[in-house]
């Protein structure tokens, strides 16, 4: 592997267990394992914990996690766990006021993101863990026998080997593993943020520490940070963003200012950076392990913000992967496979959560962001291809589901007597990122579209789902 010349090399080091990312996922990963107090472990992490996150909160529920991680009494020290509530403008113009996201009973947390995480890694060194931040990894190569060697880079461009037993990728939507080994990721949505931290008015506060907005192109999410200031993150598909330039920040003030039920004192924040945008796209890796490694965390599957679900989510993920190299480490590694079923029945029912929680909005049934969210399933995969016809991009609407050029390549394998069933699979094998739940809405859209028309053998065959998506095994 050729190395840039300014790059300095650090002698290399050995431990049991080599976590990709000190985030909650990873944190909880390297907590649980030094509980044995037999294990070297160590987290790599990108940043250093100084970097403000955007505001977040989490659901009383996680205090069960925190407390077998044995970090409840750091945590209750370093959070205003004050009850709060949020209000929620969606499926009407009229807020509503509950207690926790979508959840009418129950309360939540304002969570200060930032101290959150430095508590769990603070946690993790004082245990006995090691830290390395400003480090990302270069490459990962599988040894003979078994374990890594891994080669790791600073900021400070030096370069450490670390040979490790066993890896735990926690490295979040980025997966390190995954793009390692190059494993496919299902993506089921293109959903991103963009957002800005500001500065609140002197002598002002939020009214609600949570303030969620439905709009035509997506929807905002507000919430308070300390200090007096505030998150807002605009939630949209990049090519809402890029239509209407919303990461211009001229362009994003002006939306912030135009909603509807935002509190005065946030469209008078001093919102001073540019807006930043980031992937918040949901996402699941079938292969969530392997031999001597397993994914956690976002890096195995990633969550709709709407869900409110991601950081406990990824605490648990984090203690399950610890079990799960300890039982590839000591015993035969059974657990791996019961762990990927279990990821995989937790996201299918996010799924139809985040598809309920859609359901809900209905004021905007033409728009797109709003379409690709509320579709549902009304031809079976049994049917076949009557017939197709010329397919002209440029005349009618640009593709809802699928891109412009995916969409083209699947209207190609349309041929007359082809069953869907098989054009399906033709597809896949070439888009392996995109779910058949997709795939089927793209197929349809041809055929609302007048470029396709499909025969039915028998009508039962066409099946209409008004309340769940449809699953093909």
């Amino acid at each position: 592997m050729d190395m840039p010349d300014s790059a300095k090399f650090k002698a290399a080091k050995h431990v049991d267990v080599l976590i990709l990312g000190g985030g909650p996922a990873g944190s909880s990963a390297g907590l649980n394992l030094l509980k044995r107090g037999d294990l070297s472990v160590m987290i790599v992490e990108r940043g250093n914990y100084l970097i403000a996150k955007f505001g977040e909160s989490l659901p009383s529920s996680v205090r069960s996690n925190l407390e077998y991680l044995g970090v409840w009494d750091e945590f209750v020290a370093s959070q205003n766990l004050a009850p709060f509530y949020s209000r929620v403008a969606w499926g009407s113009s009229t807020p509503k006021q509950i207690a926790y996201m979508f959840t009418p009973n129950g309360a939540g947390w304002e969570l200060d993101r930032l101290a959150f995480e430095r508590m769990l890694a603070d946690n993790f060194v004082a245990r006995g863990g090691e830290l390395l931040c400003h480090s990302q990894v270069v490459t990962c190569v599988r040894q003979s026998e078994r374990g890594w060697r891994v080669e790791i880079k600073s900021d400070g461009q030096e370069m450490q080997t670390i040979f490790c037993k066993y890896i735990i990728d926690a490295s979040g939507r980025r997966g390190v593993m995954r793009t390692n080994l190059n494993l496919a990721l299902t993506v089921y949505d293109r959903l991103i943020g963009v957002a800005c931290i500001g500065d609140l008015p002197k002598n002002c506060q939020l009214k609600a520490e949570n303030q969620v907005e439905a709009c035509e192109y997506g929807w905002w999410y507000i919430s308070s940070m300390p200090g007096n200031r505030v998150s807002v993150v605009l939630m949209s598909d990049p090519d809402i963003v890029n239509r209407m330039q919303a990461c211009h920040p001229d362009v994003w003030r002006a939306l912030l200012r135009n909603l509807t039920n935002v509190e005065e004192s946030v469209r008078c924040a001093d919102f001073t950076e540019m807006p930043r945008s980031f992937p918040c796209y949901s996402s699941y890796l079938s292969a969530t392990g392997g031999k001597d490694w397993v994914a956690v965390g976002d890096a195995v599957a990633s969550y709709d913000p709407i869900s409110s679900t991601g950081i406990p989510r990824a605490l648990t993920s984090g203690i399950h992967g610890a079990f799960i190299a300890v039982d590839s480490l000591f015993s035969k590694g059974d657990l791996l496979s019961t762990y990927a079923q279990a990821i995989e029945q937790d996201f299918k029912q996010y799924l139809q959560t985040q598809w309920q929680y859609y359901q809900r909005e209905t004021r905007w049934p033409e728009a797109v962001f709003w379409a690709r969210r509320r579709a549902v399933i009304g031809i079976s995969k049994e049917s076949t291809v009557r017939a197709a016809h010329p397919y002209q991009p440029g005349i009618t609407r640009a593709p809802i589901h699928l891109k412009a050029v995916e969409t083209h390549d699947l209207w190609l394998l349309c041929t007359p007597g082809k069953p869907l069933r098989q054009i399906v699979a033709q597809f896949s094998a070439k888009y392996l990122h995109l779910p058949e739940t997709k795939i089927i809405l793209g197929l349809q859209e041809l055929v609302e579209s007048g470029y396709l028309e499909i025969s039915i053998e028998e009508e039962e065959d066409c099946v209409f789902f008004n309340t769940d998506r449809l699953y093909f095994s």
